[in-house]
């Protein structure tokens, strides 16, 4: 980003800014901790395809005698040089660290002969392709690569290949400059000349870890929260295709130019109003980006080298930060305007670079259940065209151009000043823009900044966007605009269809929930991914009308009657459990959980499935056991699951949800003996942070209450639920109350549990939140001993109690995810087998109405022996029982009772 003029700030903004630790050279831990850049990218470069996109490529074609030697000696001694070339990732305790290689450690260089090629330049654009697709493994490395192309005697091309967690734009030209002198001081066989670095990457990080905390990090922070306090949650620009559920990396390019005259203009304005060429084309951008969507506010991010300290300014390593601009357009300013606003944006936005964006996109607050954000569609950057000097002896150097295929942002445009004019590039991603539509894009550009030539003085929302041309060519051409009215549709069947057209359109908003179009459609139509139903001849003897439904094993034919008969089809996740789950090593498994299946349209089961029967005492209050009470405070979960047991997905209503919570309050305190309260419902951690404290402000002073506990799922479907601030003062709220704080996880299988989601227990656990793990043996999902102890040992290993392994109930719609007692018995023997080295282990249960029930063993006398775990009657509990085993049985009612 290219700033030139001051804004002032506060003078005590001022004085945190200015007073800065110096950075030096400091003892490491055996562990470094990821800078606050690379914590960004270590997300997104784990998952599919995302790797690609943080690579950064370098070609070099050398034309003359090169020496072999020289450039190993030259490779090697940046990788020497720079300890962040020779860094690798690990993960403790779910906290992902750097791993510091030793210095010798040197570059392996790839070597490639295409001199017998039949099209050598054909053949090197195929190999400059796959290496810059080839993936890095953060945790064995190297992260950084170099592949030497021959393709005659004296013509080479050197291709440096490194991942964004060691690297940045900035980097290369370091890269390059440094690589010129190590290998002309080989060639020569002379010491290098460069002066050795005060200090590396990994002091920075350190160092970077120490400032940024305090007062220091307040200042910034509370600036960008006022700034980006009820920001847009989403940019809704027109596109050709809906946006893939999974995040498609895939981008292509447009380029184009600004004429000299129209970029000297453009110069003089600028200077004329005190701002930058590069402010001045960020704010015909924001226009254009305006007009598209028909939004008056809107947010672009741009990057920032952000080396502003002198220590790093020779380093190679991720520095780049993303500072985020947010444009007002309403009440229809004039041009002058615009630019002036975002002048002033883009000042005050360096000038509080130093916070993280991560933190910045933080302090946005996007809803947790958003698949994408504003603050990641739309990118603008100034890039220096100037590539770095570099002078190789005995060769001939020329840059080689490498083409980009991936993209982080819907819309990225970068400028550049080449000669007397302004090259564009306008990055798109493939999955959601055609070409053509981007090209479309790029000419409101440009005759958006031709009107700024033209007449500063002109409405934004007025501002022509077509050129004089194209505007008599669309006159000329005959009236397309009629739209035939979708005659004989219903309201319902409109709605039904507009999730096939935009599904992340808002269909409802509310105080505390949105509703997309898919989401709407999800509730009310009760076949997810349904053909319509094929009307038939209207006569009495006409067969039903049916639909295409896609399941797990295929497609087939159901009947209206059915899709009514069946709602437990209807399904969402979330974004991150969808990308966990993919990346997890066990999609197989899991996609049980998400996918409609032939069984699950055609299970049995009933609906009555909590057990409540006489258990619920206040409206939405369950006390089925002495010691424990049952909150249901919302009929809202993160999400729908294929197996959810809860009454809800079954055909129940709200009803009985808490709505009186004065009268559970009195309940519970006139029954000393109760002395926990479990939220669920639902998920209580769908609710806001200030819902879920008043529910809490009617517990809290109740004496003989020991522990508040949360049943939710939301560690595994939104683990970032639990980084909200408002949370943790709820959590410290109870502590300080002298009540402990136990939060019920449902991970039922290891691939569920998320780098994010073992940070966030490590942390809460270090704040005294306690956890406790329930998982539902599922048929096709863990019905396995050996996946269900990785499960429970990792759930230990980062201090959850393996709980309770439930049988699953018979629940219409999802009782083909039942496991008979046998096999349910044989699995909860061989877990026991398997975690003998963990101390606390788990109890194998069947919440049953009469109480909660151990499942001990299948006896030689064919009787399935049990015993009461909880019970209403206290005299029952500990007691054991048995009943006679029928082959095939899944539950105590399977069961004859004698």
């Amino acid at each position: 980003m290219k700033f030139t003029r001051t804004l002032q700030i506060n003078a005590t903004d001022a004085a945190l800014l200015s007073v800065l630790l110096p950075i030096e050279a400091s003892p490491r831990p055996s562990r470094v901790p990821l800078s606050f850049v690379q914590r960004r990218l270590w997300f997104p470069s784990r998952l599919p395809g995302g790797s690609q996109v943080c690579h950064i490529q370098m070609g070099f074609r050398l034309r003359g005698g090169l020496k072999e030697a020289a450039l190993q000696s030259a490779l090697d001694g940046l990788v020497a040089r720079h300890e962040v070339l020779r860094t690798t990732f690990g993960v403790h305790n779910g906290e992902p660290f750097q791993r510091l290689g030793p210095a010798d450690v040197g570059l392996a260089l790839k070597q490639d002969d295409l001199t017998s090629a039949a099209d050598v330049e054909a053949n090197l654009a195929e190999l400059m392709r796959h290496e810059a697709k080839a993936t890095f493994d953060l945790d064995a490395g190297p992260l950084i690569r170099g592949r030497l192309v021959r393709l005659a005697v004296d013509d080479h091309v050197l291709l440096i290949t490194m991942h964004n967690m060691v690297s940045d734009d900035q980097s290369r030209k370091i890269l390059t400059r440094e690589f010129s002198e190590l290998y002309a001081a080989a060639w020569e066989g002379r010491p290098t000349q460069l002066t050795p670095l005060p200090v590396q990457y990994a002091d920075y990080v350190i160092w970077q870890r120490r400032w940024l905390a305090g007062e220091v990090l307040e200042r910034p922070s509370d600036y960008w929260g006022r700034t980006l306090a009820g920001v847009p949650t989403v940019l809704k620009l027109p596109t050709d295709r809906t946006r893939p559920v999974r995040h498609d990396y895939s981008g292509s390019y447009v380029e184009f130019v600004l004429h000299e005259p129209l970029t000297a203009h453009l110069k003089a304005q600028s200077q004329r109003r005190g701002t930058t060429l590069f402010v001045t084309l960020l704010a015909g951008w924001a226009l254009v980006l305006a007009r598209l969507s028909g939004q008056d506010e809107l947010v672009i991010d741009t990057p920032s080298a952000n080396r502003t300290r002198f220590e790093v300014a020779g380093l190679i390593g991720p520095f780049v930060n993303t500072l985020t601009l947010r444009i007002d357009l309403a009440g229809d300013p004039t041009l002058e305007a615009l630019l002036e606003q975002v002048s002033a944006a883009a000042l005050r936005a360096q000038a509080y670079q130093d916070l993280p964006f991560e933190q910045v996109f933080e302090r946005a607050n996007p809803p947790p259940k958003q698949a994408h954000t504003a603050i990641f569609q739309a990118l603008s950057e100034w890039q220096n065209n100037a590539a770095a000097s570099a002078e190789l002896p005995g060769l001939k150097l020329e840059y080689v151009g490498v083409r980009e295929g991936v993209t982080q942002h819907d819309l990225a445009l970068v400028f550049a000043e080449v000669g007397e004019a302004i090259h564009g590039r306008l990055t798109y991603a493939t999955s959601l823009f055609d070409r053509s539509t981007v090209e479309q894009f790029a000419s409101y550009l440009q005759q958006t900044l031709s009107q700024m030539e033209v007449d500063f003085e002109q409405r934004v929302w007025s501002v022509p966007l077509l050129s004089e041309k194209e505007g008599d060519r669309l006159l000329a051409e005959p009236n397309q605009t009629g739209v035939a009215h979708p005659q004989g549709r219903c309201i319902h069947g409109m709605l039904e269809a507009q999730p096939q057209r935009d599904p992340d359109a808002m269909a409802v908003d509310s105080e505390d929930q949105s509703l997309s179009y898919c989401d709407l459609n999800a509730r009310t139509f009760v076949a997810p991914r349904v053909r319509p139903l094929q009307s038939s001849a209207a006569n009495s003897d006409a067969p039903p009308r049916t639909a295409t439904m896609n399941f797990i094993e295929g497609t087939r034919d159901v009947t209206e009657a059915e899709l009514q008969a069946n709602n437990i089809t209807r399904y969402h996740v979330t974004k991150f459990y969808r990308e966990q789950i993919t990346n997890s090593g066990f999609y197989d498994h899991l996609r049980h959980i998400v996918e409609p299946s032939f069984e699950e349209f055609e299970s049995p089961g009933n609906l009555d499935t909590s057990g409540e029967h006489d258990n619920t005492v206040a409206p939405g209050f369950q006390h089925k056991y002495a010691q424990t009470g049952l909150l249901l405070v919302t009929d809202r979960c993160a999400s729908y699951c294929r197996y959810c047991f809860r009454k809800r997905i079954v055909g129940k209503n709200s009803d009985e949800i808490a709505t009186d919570l004065s009268r559970v309050a009195q309940y519970i305190g006139s029954h000393p003996e109760m002395t926990n309260v479990l939220l669920s419902g639902g998920d209580p951690f769908v609710l806001s942070t200030a819902k879920l404290d008043k529910i809490i402000d009617h517990l809290l002073p109740i004496p003989h209450l020991e522990s508040i506990r949360f049943g939710t799922k939301m560690v595994a479907y939104e683990p970032k639920r639990f980084e909200d601030l408002a949370l943790l003062a709820l959590f410290q709220r109870i502590h300080e109350a002298r009540k402990t704080t136990v939060v019920v996880t449902h991970f039922d299988h290891i691939g569920e549990i998320s780098a994010d989601a073992e940070r966030n227990i490590l942390s809460l656990r270090a704040r005294g939140v306690q956890f406790l793990n329930q998982s539902v043996l599922l048929g096709k999902v863990n019905d396995n001993s050996e996946i269900l102890a990785k499960t429970f040992a990792k759930c230990h290993q980062i201090g959850v109690r393996p709980y309770y392994l439930f049988q699953g109930r018979p629940v219409k719609g999802a009782s083909h995810f039942q496991v008979s007692l046998r096999r349910g018995i044989e699995i909860a023997h061989g877990i026991h087998q398997r975690l003998s080295g963990i101390q606390k282990t788990f109890k194998y249960i069947m919440s049953h109405y009469t109480g909660k029930i151990e499942i001990l063993d299948l006896g030689a006398d064919r009787r399935v022996y049990m015993r009461y775990h909880q019970n209403k009657a206290p005299e029952k509990i500990g007691k054991i029982f048995s009943r006679p085993h029928l082959e095939g049985a899944c539950w105590l009612d399977d069961l004859p009772e004698e």
